[in-house]
């Protein structure tokens, strides 16, 4: 018999929840320390009506076990704890009924892989794509997604970023009320039509994020708490129940568990990234901070399977000690979510108007983001500040910009995009900084065709109590906001009025210009000159012009962009670069020696670009 309390956190994964050990045996594995009891529940019939009980073996620290017969892939199952109800697995691998119905046995290591030649994406070559599966196409499924991949690589993406999958309540959501972490949502596909769409992706070159939450859990369908000791008793966050990570009896235990999930998406679904949510949220007050535990153990992962794992923060202001290595005190991950760059852009076209509850300053955050990597900084457990425009420069490699996300997006009362707050000349001006930048680019899905449908928030909970908590909610988490208008985040409008739909009907000016520009952004990543090492920044935010420059010995390139507010003021800037035109956003202002509001020129010298 299995014991989980000395398997390798690294390895955890393939023992906890339901796992065939062939067509007729299954071993049940749970974690619940504080259950003098726990049975599976197994439906004999699929109606239901019949059941057969099974008591699990208790183990050392907590851990139940059974190899039971008769068992085998697609059997239902449900765990009672003592003499409590019945209830899902929190290891459950699919919810086929939703998260208040039995959980499913699955092979996990039935599929057949296609992607051994795979190494991954260098992060430096990372041009991440943000969607969410279900508003990503009209049917919103893993299948569908698959289809829009080639679309993806024609544009020049080179990563696509799920937002969370892990099951939740009700028939759509954005993800971040997941409650079954291990199992993939219902809504969208089962098991093995995921692991399809990340075959295919790196069938095509395409590395595959995915959005993971571990600061709290959704309020509805969250049975953890009644489980074992998994919810804290101590911390809360504003969307929901905090793990129990710095409980001194049981936290160890707990955050293997967390730390099996993290590792089950690389391990059973040969994902390629994590994007850890909210990362600052994770409240830990032990040594070392679970963030850590999990960096280690997705190293050891990694070096025992010899296949890529990166681990990527929201961490939303600049967090020197997250990207350090682990051997230097660091947290060790690969990169971090750096929303400096998307406000300080928003604070130059829409002044006076907040995106987030930090304060941005117009155009001198901007010139500051440009040209010291960021304006805010923080750590897991440190305070989060404003620094100063003199501290030195950082390497923005490992930073992911962008110059919209689902939250910005979402978060606005009526689910806007950038071009609809401002015009589609600025979101140009705005996507050449971001895109030429030595930063990580993050696009948001539909963005690269001026998507007009919104994002906007949505849930679709049953409780009607909770219905009415996420309206007050949102209002009293973004007071700077009008909510008078637009549509509730529960009614079903929310949902299907963010579908993005097709990328032909969209902007083909757009969509011309971003492939531009990522296809020049890979020629010089070739030749070496977009660098951090080769890059300078000067701005002048009076004018509204910030020009980037990369130079090394054999070439020369100048991204000048002048970006401003909306205003009846159409004047031209001046503007002295030496080299060769070789794009402009605007072509019919090219034969001018001068920058337009909102408009963009890239002059080269040297090598081929």
């Amino acid at each position: 018999m299995v014991n989980p309390a000395s398997e390798p956190t690294s390895l955890l994964n393939r023992t906890l929840g339901a796992i065939p050990l062939s067509a007729n045996q299954t071993r049940f594995c749970v974690w619940s320390p504080t259950s003098e009891s726990v049975c599976v529940i197994l439906e004999v019939d699929p109606a239901g009506d019949v059941k057969r009980s099974v008591p699990l073996n208790k183990c050392q620290d907590g851990f139940f076990v059974a190899e039971v017969d008769g068992v085998g892939v697609g059997h239902l199952y449900w765990y009672r704890f003592d003499e409590g109800p019945s209830l899902p697995d929190p290891a459950s691998r699919f919810q086929p009924q939703g998260v208040h119905g039995p959980s499913m046995v699955v092979d996990s290591k039935s599929y057949s892989w296609n992607d051994n030649h795979w190494r991954g994406v260098a992060r430096e070559n990372l041009i991440i794509y943000e969607l969410h599966v279900g508003a990503f196409t009209d049917e919103g499924t893993f299948a569908a997604a698959q289809q829009r991949l080639d679309e993806l690589v024609d544009l020049g993406i080179t990563a696509i970023e799920l937002m969370p999958v892990a099951d939740s309540a009700g028939r759509w959501n954005w993800g971040y009320d997941g409650v079954c972490l291990f199992a993939p949502n219902r809504n969208l596909g089962e098991p093995d039509d995921l692991r399809r769409l990340v075959d295919a992706a790196h069938d095509k070159g395409l590395a595959v994020v995915l959005d993971v939450v571990y600061n709290h859990l959704g309020p509805e369908g969250n049975y953890l708490g009644q489980t074992g000791p998994y919810l804290s008793p101590h911390h809360t966050t504003v969307w929901g129940s905090a793990p129990n990570f710095d409980d001194p009896v049981h936290g160890p235990q707990l955050r293997r568990f967390f730390i099996a999930n993290a590792i089950h998406w690389f391990d059973e679904y040969h994902f390629d990234a994590l994007r850890i949510d909210a990362i600052h949220c994770m409240r830990d007050d032990t040594e070392p901070h679970v963030v850590a535990e999990l960096s280690e153990a997705v190293d050891q992962w990694r070096r025992l399977t010899e296949r890529a794992a990166c681990l990527i923060a929201e961490s939303n202001v600049y967090d020197p000690e997250m990207i350090a290595p682990l051997e230097n005190g660091g947290v060790g991950f690969d990169a971090q979510w750096c929303d400096d760059f998307l406000h300080s852009v928003f604070a130059v076209v829409r002044p006076g108007e907040r995106l987030s509850h930090r304060a941005y300053q117009s155009g001198t955050d901007l010139d500051q983001t440009l040209t010291i990597g960021y304006v805010y900084e923080g750590t897991l457990r440190g305070e989060r500040g404003r620094q100063p425009p003199s501290r030195p420069r950082v390497d923005p490699a490992p930073l992911v910009y962008s110059i919209q996300h689902h939250d910005c997006i979402g978060n606005h009362p009526l689910g806007k995009r950038l071009h609809q707050l401002t015009s589609r000349e600025t979101q140009r001006a705005a996507a050449t900084l971001l895109i030429l930048s030595p930063a990580i680019p993050m696009l948001f899905m539909g963005e690269e065709f001026a998507c007009e449908q919104p994002f906007q928030f949505f849930v679709d909970f049953n409780d009607e109590r909770l219905r009415h908590a996420v309206v007050e909610g949102r209002k009293r988490e973004y007071p700077q906001h009008d909510w008078s208008a637009g549509t509730l985040p529960v009614h079903p409008s929310a949902f299907f009025g963010s579908k993005i739909g097709s990328a032909e009907d969209g902007d083909q000016t757009m969509r011309r210009w971003y492939k531009s520009l990522i296809k020049l952004r890979k020629q010089w990543h070739e030749t070496g000159l977009l660098h951090n090492d080769h890059y300078s920044a000067k701005s002048d935010p009076r004018t509204g012009l910030f020009v980037m420059r990369y130079a090394n010995a054999k070439s020369t390139a100048i991204v000048a962009v002048r970006i401003t507010a909306e205003t009846d003021d159409d004047s031209p800037c001046p503007l002295k670069c030496r080299g060769h035109l070789i794009l402009d956003s605007r072509d019919a202002a090219s034969q001018l020696d001068a920058l337009l509001p909102n408009h963009a020129r890239i002059y080269f010298n040297g090598g081929n670009a």
